[in-house]
């Protein structure tokens, strides 16, 4: 079996944001390109990470369950395997780029839909609703692909693209952007195994995520990513299946939830700034979920949000007792006033918002730092910068 044909088995196996709009579509084609439409501002994206990011691989997975309407109902046709009435933060964040909604999903690939992607265009899909950063989280409960796993099938991508043109491809994946969000999921089993933990199992729990973390950032750069957006855990205890747990969650966050994300948080950052500090070739920006999301939170009447606390989708207290698309649940309306559609997923508005932030909005916000994702890409490679030199 030759490589390329193996890819293709594999491809089976916020301040007040008053302003920001919605987004969708189809990817930028390289015939769009030949008509001289404004090109993408990347050649391609690479996307890693959980459900925030995955549009459908987990349907291609033996013995898995896809989700079932009324997921996707702001979707044209049929569910994709999105976690929303809609599009996804990797869809929101694509369209930004210059391409009409996320690259496709890597097991959703063939022989005919692989042809630009190993070109180095456009950009793969890799991520896996319920994964996470360390490799046994929701391994033994649920059908998905872990993080580490997802960086294989990267591997397995480009692979497939050095066969015919090495020096091309080592360029336009230096241009790329390699897109990762992941961490949640580890926070919602540690929290589930240790509901009230001790300063020093904290501490060892963040060092296994941030060791794992850098791992895979490392693996991706000498595959040749170079410029990585990568988006920080939300604030956990804000979400309904956390708030449902305690008698005050109509009104309030559980702090205690959001307080063991943001101190992985700060760490992610501080060790992404290591790992760059010893890569002269790469760019790198923290997208912060934790602080879109607490400023959608704390200011949602101004960002045209009516509902907060509570699930769109879903049944009982605050949407959390009955699931999504079980029987019994109902689902909103006006779904862009809501915060969330499930219990743990956002609404499409509110990806949309978030990604507008983290893209646009000035460093000095705090959505994104050092810098914000346009300048992450706008910003000419060190590959770039030597060679004129």
């Amino acid at each position: 079996m030759t490589r390329r044909r193996a890819l293709a088995a594999n491809g089976k196996a916020l301040m007040v944001l008053a302003v920001i709009f919605l987004g969708g579509g189809l990817l930028v084609s390289a015939v769009a390109r030949e008509r001289e439409e404004v090109p993408p501002l990347v050649p391609a994206v690479y996307v890693f990470g959980d459900s925030t990011m995955d549009i459908g691989n987990n349907r291609y997975l033996e013995n898995a369950e896809p989700l079932q309407f009324p997921y996707g109902i702001d979707l044209p046709g049929v569910p994709t395997g999105r976690a929303s009435n809609g599009y996804v933060m990797s869809d929101s964040i694509a369209r930004h780029l210059g391409f009409n909604m996320s690259p496709p999903a890597y097991l959703s690939l063939t022989p005919e839909t692989s042809h630009q992607i190993l070109r180095g265009y456009g950009g793969v899909n890799y991520a896996s609703g319920g994964s996470g950063i360390l490799d046994d989280t929701n391994t033994t409960t649920q059908y998905i692909i872990p993080l580490s796993q997802q960086v294989e099938y990267f591997a397995a991508t480009k692979l497939e693209m050095t066969e015919d043109n090495p020096g091309d491809i080592k360029h336009l994946l230096s241009e790329s952007l390699f897109l990762i969000s992941a961490g949640g999921n580890d926070m919602f089993a540690f929290l589930k195994k240790n509901p009230t933990p001790t300063t020093e199992q904290v501490v060892a729990f963040y060092t296994s995520l941030l060791n794992k973390y850098a791992q895979h950032v490392r693996k991706l750069y000498r595959l040749g990513a170079r410029r990585f957006g990568v988006l920080d855990v939300p604030p956990i205890g804000c979400l309904p299946l956390i708030r449902n747990s305690s008698d005050t969650g109509e009104h309030e966050c559980v702090e205690d939830a959001n307080k063991l994300a943001k101190g992985f948080n700060d760490a992610l950052r501080w060790r992404m700034a290591i790992i760059a500090g010893l890569r002269p070739e790469m760019r790198y920006s923290v997208g912060s979920s934790y602080e879109m999301a607490l400023s959608l939170t704390e200011n949602h009447p101004g960002n045209g949000f009516t509902e907060v606390a509570s699930a769109c989708c879903g049944g009982g207290r605050l949407g959390v007792d009955v699931f999504c698309s079980l029987p019994g649940a109902t689902f909103c309306r006006r779904r862009d006033h809501h915060l969330y559609w499930d219990f743990v997923h956002s609404t499409e508005a509110a990806y949309n918002k978030g990604a507008q932030a983290i893209f646009d909005l000035p460093a000095e916000q705090k959505f994104a730092t050092p810098i914000n994702f346009r300048e992450l890409v706008s910003s000419p490679s060190m590959i770039d910068a030597i060679a004129r030199s």
